[in-house]
């Protein structure tokens, strides 16, 4: 069956993990736009002009790289963008002292968030190349571009803190990537347990009804006709009763094995309850399903299952109904059972509607 069930819903939990990502990103940068405008403000009131316009700049590329994002929806390049006018601007702080020589405190705030934008490996590249460009400035002062002076005591305690703050960013923040990866894992599993017979490792009921639902949706959108086999071991109880339990776990993983083997890779094939199985065929007409009914039948009739030294032969009971006659989920399912009742009812071993033999 094409349909994805338990990948998509994981995807879906990457996705909305993204999104989030992404929106708590785009608040930091119309935030970011914000301080810088109010303390560029500032620094303009105090006659520091060269300063104010830097951070005027950085305001206005930092608001328009968020709103080329709401427009364009681009993450890779509105997280690279976002990193890149960060750093450009902390090194400006460091290398002109900002205001009061207090620019280089903003640095602090950068290991943190490049780590949650980037990544791991990503945010310890950058935070290398930051520290190499500090290093620069630190020991060429005399650069043109350098206005700002530190001392010794100070470097050494810079590179100290801002060190300890990115180990301490990388390990949060691979901790947390790793803790989330770990929880999707586990979700994963956990939906797939829930939506798959333990025995026979088959979808199980709950998982069947959601793809029906979605066959019978494409059907209403598209015209698609689907056709269900339901059907059942025979005189089950009566195996239980002789051979054991365990006999009739083996048959019915057996019986789920063949069943499996004898459908298409469009087909669906579930367990639908007790020893109730279910087959769903997409783009199958009701005369072609009651063929594939027949052959299956025929199929398990001759089957000898090998049991501690037992040979253990049963038979299967067939309902078949399409979409043609009901244009319902529910009436087509209910008239599938109807007519595995009938099978039973008329001496079991059987297809209903009866397939007609051709008599040559």
């Amino acid at each position: 069956m094409t349909y994805p069930s338990n990948e998509s819903s994981l995807l879906d939990r990457l996705q909305q993990e993204e999104d989030r990502a992404l929106r708590v990103i785009r608040a930091l940068g119309y935030s970011a736009s914000l301080v810088a405008l109010g303390i560029g403000l500032k620094s303009w009131f105090s006659d520091h002009y060269l300063h104010a316009w830097t951070l005027f700049s950085f305001a206005l590329l930092m608001a328009a790289n968020c709103l080329l994002f709401d427009r364009r929806r681009r993450p890779l390049l509105f997280r690279s963008v976002f990193v890149v006018l960060c750093a450009t601007l902390f090194m400006y702080l460091i290398a002109t002292g900002g205001e009061s020589n207090t620019g280089h405190l903003w640095f602090f705030v950068f290991p943190p968030f490049v780590f949650y934008i980037s990544g791991p490996r990503m945010g310890l590249a950058v935070m290398l190349g930051m520290m190499t460009a500090v290093t620069l400035i630190f020991q060429f002062p005399e650069a043109s571009f350098v206005s700002a002076r530190y001392g010794t005591d100070f470097q050494i305690r810079f590179f100290a803190s801002t060190i300890f703050l990115t180990i301490f960013s990388y390990v949060l923040d691979h901790s947390r990537r790793r803790a989330y990866d770990q929880l999707v894992q586990m979700a994963a599993l956990h939906e797939r347990a829930a939506r798959t017979d333990e025995l026979t490792r088959l979808p199980n009921r709950r998982d069947m009804k959601s793809h029906l639902e979605k066959e019978h949706d494409r059907y209403k959108r598209h015209g698609s006709h689907f056709s269900v086999i339901l059907m059942d071991i025979d005189h089950f109880k009566q195996i239980n009763d002789t051979y054991g339990h365990d006999a009739g776990d083996y048959i019915l993983v057996k019986f789920a094995e063949m069943l499996q083997d004898s459908c298409r890779k469009m087909d669906l094939a579930a367990r639908w309850g007790g020893e109730e199985f279910l087959i769903l065929l997409p783009d199958t007409s009701l005369v072609q399903a009651l063929a594939m009914a027949e052959r299956f039948r025929k199929r398990v009739e001759s089957f000898k299952a090998k049991f501690k030294n037992q040979t253990i032969v049963f038979t299967t009971s067939c309902g078949v109904c399409s979409i043609s006659q009901t244009k319902d989920l529910e009436v087509l399912m209910k008239q599938a059972d109807i007519n595995l009742y009938q099978a039973k009812m008329k001496g079991r071993n059987m297809v209903i509607p009866l397939v007609v033999q051709k008599v040559d």
